[in-house]
């Protein structure tokens, strides 16, 4: 999960009970970055509104702009509405960056491992929620989202461990250390896939976070 702010007018739409409009799904994908605010995938094929809150038929909260978030299909099917009580990305009142550490799992099919870094009743529920959005293979169609989702996950880690071994080596040169470092950074920014997995790789990492330490914000 990552850090969202909301910006410009809320879509006109809104005000005649229309929540599912372009002019919606736009501005939602753009505040987001293109990824699901769950597991962080972008470039959606089938993105699709969630509501942060379940609305269970209530309008105030189904055409609440506040409301709506850019979720892959995936996610908005584990969540449903039954995981509530949840840290919320585009509020400040938590960093949910450095309060849940996501790690890459050891193996494609071992677990990601998701875990809480402070003891919050909303953060331990947004763990769970996690937790099950990038290991649960319940039935037949999600082992087939989920196996997509870790492939597309150990493809963005493969750059980062080539990264990480340039900066880390004495025998890099110069440039190659530099331009590293600047491949390494645009990995941790929000808008980046998976860019909370890239973080924590680097906050759990002594000998990369000694190295770029001061030079990249992490």
């Amino acid at each position: 999960m990552f850090t969202v702010i909301r910006y410009g007018d809320i879509p006109a739409c809104l005000e005649k009970n229309i929540y599912n409009s372009p002019e919606v799904v736009e501005r939602l994908e753009n505040i987001f970055y293109g990824k699901c605010y769950l597991c962080e995938q972008a470039d959606l094929q089938a993105p699709e509104i969630e509501h942060f809150e379940p609305h269970e038929g209530d309008a105030a909260l189904k055409y609440d702009w506040n409301n709506l978030y850019y979720s892959c299909a995936r996610c908005n099917s584990i969540k449903s509405n039954i995981h509530r009580n949840l840290v919320d990305c585009c509020s400040t009142d938590i960093d949910v960056v450095r309060a849940i550490k996501c790690l890459m799992p050891r193996t494609p099919d071992d677990d990601v491992h998701v875990s809480a870094e402070l003891d919050e009743v909303r953060v331990h529920n947004t763990v769970a929620l996690l937790d099950k959005c990038f290991n649960e293979e319940g039935t037949a169609l999600r082992g087939i989202t989920r196996a997509s989702l870790i492939e597309k996950l150990y493809e963005y880690f493969a750059n980062f461990l080539m990264y990480r071994q340039i900066i880390i080596n004495r025998r890099s040169s110069p440039v190659a250390k530099r331009d590293a470092i600047e491949a390494l950074e645009a990995m941790l920014q929000d808008k980046y896939e998976f860019s909370t997995f890239w973080r924590w790789h680097v906050l759990t990492d002594r000998k990369l976070k000694d190295e770029v330490e001061g030079i990249i914000n992490f």
